[in-house]
């Protein structure tokens, strides 16, 4: 039998092993787009002179007559129509599916892994091989903690922040001041990649999920550009919250105390109160707090995985916070 899986990650492009042992054949493919689909399957024909003219659909039929392979979908941040449509038929091998959107779980049979921040040893581990560093001394060990622990234990910013120093020349200690002073330039350059090869930055990576909620904000689906719309507010005023522990309730009870004190709007902070339009605090036409609007734009920032929860209770990651900020 055929076995789906995702694995959800905050980040895309996650640096992780496999056992090629264990496989016949593993292929590839940049599922970002139906496009990049398209063309690495072509490839794949291509490369094993499946076809005179080679396709995606000879690709798919050269797989599906043979056994024990496997097939990574990477990247798969759009809808689950995308890659279902390219998956070989029968049950020869095994499909993984790489993805930020939490909605192609549902192709998955419950299949699903969510990976999140590394650990600390972990963590350092990487840092240290992507920046080829030896762990020789006790002063290593704890420079590297500190820039872990500045990058969020991410692993895509590890890498990213190893291929850096190790094409610069930069210490631990040096690499930790030029962050301090620039994270915003270092967190966005796409010119460092590491082992992942992965062609965004890590910035990069959460302007595409941004992009594309602007997108749907301005969709002629009403009900897509209303939830984008909330989630775009929703995610900029996350950006200023403690980053654990974040109640819906603070929201229904800011919108209700908005509509109570409509006269003092004017008073106090002109920046601050400016925010406070319906819009922001998720009020309906009639001015009452409008539960599902603010749960269509949640339901939004989760499957781009900006925000995580725990019950009614959210979450986001120190470092989206701090991109949200640098933007």
């Amino acid at each position: 039998m055929r076995k789906i899986g995702l694995n959800i990650s905050s980040l895309r492009g996650s640096v992780f092993d496999v056992s090629y042992a264990r496989f016949s054949n593993i292929f590839w493919v940049d599922a970002s787009s139906e496009h990049t689909i398209d063309l690495c399957l072509g490839q794949i024909a291509q490369k094993y002179k499946v076809d005179s003219t080679p396709s995606a659909e000879s690709a798919l039929e050269w797989i599906a007559d043979r056994n024990d392979w496997l097939m990574v979908f990477d990247n798969a941040d759009g809808g689950y129509q995308v890659v279902e449509k390219f998956f070989p038929p029968g049950n020869g091998g095994r499909i993984l599916i790489t993805s930020r959107n939490k909605t192609l779980a549902r192709i998955t049979s419950g299949a699903c892994l969510e990976v999140t921040e590394m650990g600390e040893e972990e963590a350092v581990t990487l840092l240290l091989k992507s920046a080829m560093i030896d762990n020789d001394s006790v002063n290593v060990a704890l420079a590297a903690q500190k820039l872990v622990a500045a990058l969020g234990c991410i692993p895509l910013a590890i890498d990213q922040a190893g291929a850096y120093m190790l094409s610069c020349g930069h210490g631990l200690d040096n690499y930790l001041v030029l962050f301090m002073e620039h994270r915003a330039k270092l967190m966005s350059d796409k010119e460092f990649t590491g082992a992942s090869l992965y062609k965004y930055s890590t910035y990069g990576t959460w302007e595409i999920s941004i992009e594309e909620i602007n997108c749907r904000a301005k969709g002629e689906n009403n009900e897509q550009r209303l939830a984008a719309q909330s989630a775009l507010i929703l995610h900029n005023i996350f950006a200023f919250l403690h980053h654990d522990n974040i109640s819906g309730e603070i929201f229904e009870k800011a919108a209700v105390n908005f509509v109570k004190r409509k006269s003092e709007r004017t008073n106090g902070l002109p920046q601050s109160i400016s925010w406070l339009d319906p819009k922001t605090l998720c009020l309906n036409e009639d001015g009452n707090w409008d539960a599902l609007q603010f749960q269509a734009g949640i339901k939004v920032l989760l499957s781009f995985s900006l925000i995580r929860n725990n019950g009614m209770l959210y979450s986001i990651h120190p470092l989206i916070q701090t991109w949200s900020r640098d933007r």
